[in-house]
């Protein structure tokens, strides 16, 4: 055998042995989404990836992907049906990771199989995609997307192509699949984009929460604070909140503060939430009134993830809420809201926010029942001096906490736990939530009513979009004290250390802002992108579309008017004139295949609608082998024109040229 002919035997094996490390890789590949969504545990996918990376080594070194015996192998199988129920109720406890375990289990099991069957194989590595995509939030799912389709295109080209020859049994030059994924996936891309705004919203039940778990946060989002326990705080950048504002209202209404948790109640070293229950508050015209306000007032934006429950973080001074679908209600603490019964994982809405608000009803406000001792009245009364005003003895102790304790960014640095005593008497130290309690343990010895405020403050001002992000790391804690109408805001905690004061450079702040920005697209108009965005889309397409018709009208009616003056005639008689000539030159520049067709035609070998140019020069070489010779050369240049993966220029204009000369 020459060593061209070993070298055409052995290129097909190669070939074969390529696409079989290509779809190894696609089974691996689809289940990467399954470490971020955290749907299955590491270790599983550890064993799942270190299996196929073993099949690959051993189909990469030219040996059977078999790791262990076929028996063996059927055996797991068969024991695997038990274990499935085993794993769905005792150890995963859930029927999605117990399915997906399975999924992997028999996309192994398919890899080490002696007759590989590739249709289920595709079908598998799919599957596997299709939970990760599922249960993913983070826009790094629309690369994976991309990438997977692109191969999974590539494999099914493949094996249509190898069908096509087993079912005709002759061999055919393979198409460029390459090329032709390329353009499958940018098309479904494009029309994915276009028809995505109308197709219907269903809620997907797999995806989880978008703010994810809390449970590091401490600040500003537990139901209670407990002093008995070592208090840490974990930075988590995850955005909770955004809100818009207009430029006017940024001055007055800065620093942001969303309130979410009160504490009034003291027992066991532990500061509770007030007593209350949850009632409903019936809307006007779609808006809510919580307060009544005082002073001026400006309207704000707000897109929000519920990081306790239902509950919403209001900007202090929100007074009323509109655009809410469901019901507010209050509670579980009088001024705290909540949304009833709603099961989305954020929520839009708009607030009407004043300098200063006050309550609905009358309030019974009572001094909070923290058990004073006399060293705390004694410092509280020294603090205060003379001052018999609640707001200047508010602002008094607020100015010497802030200025004569120090602030410690994580409690678990102090090294031991203590209580409010300890903190204003001993430590003079510690985080927001000793601020704050010492500031209302401070005020009840004086006999003015306080209470913790629990929520996040601050934010940072996105410069590309003009809204305020809140992150969890954001969280904080302040103070309120009652002047005999309403709730005013105090913060003992030092400016220069409450969250969001943290200054990153020029460059990295505009690249934050505009991942940020991002992410916000993706979660607002994409994950949480709803039937109200719908038909507010749909109403404002109406819109549009009578406005272009009324333009349109416009438009109709001037051209009309200047249709008739002569010179546009002449000008419009022209063009379409060159229009004619542009078409009729079109028309002539007949495709290759067409010319080829006539020029057999010509030579007596009618070339009909399923006839290939390789059949029609086999009936041309019987009957004419001399122009069967002549002509070879511009089918064969017709052929690699049309079936070559790399494009040559020139190609077209020596078929036309040739075809003339043969003409001549």
């Amino acid at each position: 055998m020459t060593a061209a002919a070993i070298s055409d035997v052995a290129r097909p094996s190669a070939s074969a042995r390529s696409r079989e490390l290509e779809l190894l890789f696609l089974a691996m590949f689809s289940a990467i989404p399954l470490y971020v969504t955290q749907t299955i545990s590491v270790a599983a996918l550890f064993i799942f990836h270190a299996a196929m990376l073993a099949i690959t080594l051993r189909t990469f070194f030219g040996k059977s992907g078999q790791l262990i015996p076929a028996p063996a192998m059927r055996g797991l199988a068969i024991a695997y049906v038990p274990f499935y129920v085993l794993d769905a109720s005792m150890l995963s406890r859930s029927a999605i990771a117990a399915s997906t375990h399975l999924i992997l289990f028999i996309a192994v099991y398919q890899a080490m199989e002696s007759a590989p069957k590739p249709t289920q194989r595709l079908l598998t590595a799919s599957m596997i995609a299709l939970g990760g995509i599922a249960t993913s939030t983070h826009i790094a799912i629309l690369p994976f997307v991309l990438l997977f389709g692109f191969l999974l295109l590539r494999q099914l080209m493949h094996l249509s192509h190898d069908e096509t020859i087993a079912m005709t049994g002759r061999a055919t030059p393979a198409l460029p699949a390459s090329r032709a994924a390329t353009f499958y996936v940018c098309g479904a891309m494009a029309f994915g984009v276009l028809f995505f705004p109308f197709l219907p919203r269903v809620r997907n039940p797999l995806l989880p929460s978008m703010a994810g778990s809390l449970d590091r946060a401490t600040t500003g989002l537990s139901e209670s604070i407990n002093l008995n326990e070592p208090r840490t705080i974990t930075a988590d950048s995850a955005v909770v909140s955004r809100v818009w504002m207009g430029q006017d209202a940024i001055p007055f209404f800065t620093p942001l503060r969303l309130k979410g948790t009160i504490y009034e109640r003291f027992a066991n070293n532990t500061w509770l939430q007030g007593r209350y229950h949850f009632a409903p508050i019936d809307p006007r015209d779609g808006t809510v009134r919580l307060e009544r306000p005082e002073g001026f007032t400006r309207r704000a934006s707000v897109q929000q993830r519920f990081p306790v429950g239902n509950r919403l973080f209001l900007p202090v001074g929100t007074y009323q809420v509109s655009s809410v679908a469901a019901p507010i209600v209050e509670g579980p603490t009088r001024g705290i809201y909540s949304v009833w019964q709603s099961r989305r994982e954020s929520l839009s809405y708009d607030v009407d926010i004043a300098r200063s608000t006050t309550p609905r009803f009358p309030q019974r406000v009572r001094v909070s029942n923290y058990p004073v001792t006399p060293a705390v009245r004694a410092m509280a009364g020294q603090i205060a001096g003379n001052e018999t005003d609640p707001l200047r003895r508010a602002a008094a102790i607020e100015r010497y906490l802030s200025t004569r304790f120090r602030y410690v960014p994580d409690p678990a640095s102090i090294g031991h736990t203590m209580n409010v005593d300890q903190f204003l008497l001993e430590e003079h130290r510690g985080h927001c939530e000793y601020f704050a309690a010492g500031m209302v343990a401070l005020m009840t010895a004086l006999d003015v009513p306080a209470r913790i405020v629990g929520g996040f403050y601050g934010g940072t001002l996105n410069p590309l979009t003009g809204y305020f992000v809140v992150r969890r790391e954001d969280a904080h804690a302040w103070v309120e004290v009652w002047d005999g109408q309403s709730w005013q805001t105090f913060d003992p905690t030092p400016a220069g250390l409450r969250p969001g004061n943290t200054h990153d450079g020029l460059l990295r702040a505009y690249a934050s802002a505009f991942g940020d920005w991002i992410n916000y697209f993706w979660d607002r108009h994409i994950l949480t992108f709803g039937l109200g965005d719908q038909i507010a889309l749909a109403s404002d397409l109406i819109d549009q579309f009578r406005a272009a018709i009324a333009s349109v009208r416009e438009m109709l009616r001037g051209a009309a008017q200047r249709t008739f003056a002569p010179n546009y005639a002449m000008f419009l008689g022209a063009l379409l004139a060159a229009g004619l000539v542009a078409a009729a030159l079109l028309r002539r520049r007949q495709s290759p295949f067409t010319l080829l067709a006539a020029h057999l035609r010509r030579l007596g070998i009618e070339v009909g609608p399923s006839t290939t140019m390789e059949e029609a020069l086999d009936e041309l070489r019987r009957t004419q082998p001399a122009a069967a010779m002549s002509l070879l050369p511009l089918i064969e240049l017709y052929e690699a024109e049309r079936f070559s993966a790399s494009a040559e220029s020139g190609r077209l204009r020596r078929i036309r040229k040739g075809l003339a000369e043969l003409a001549t």
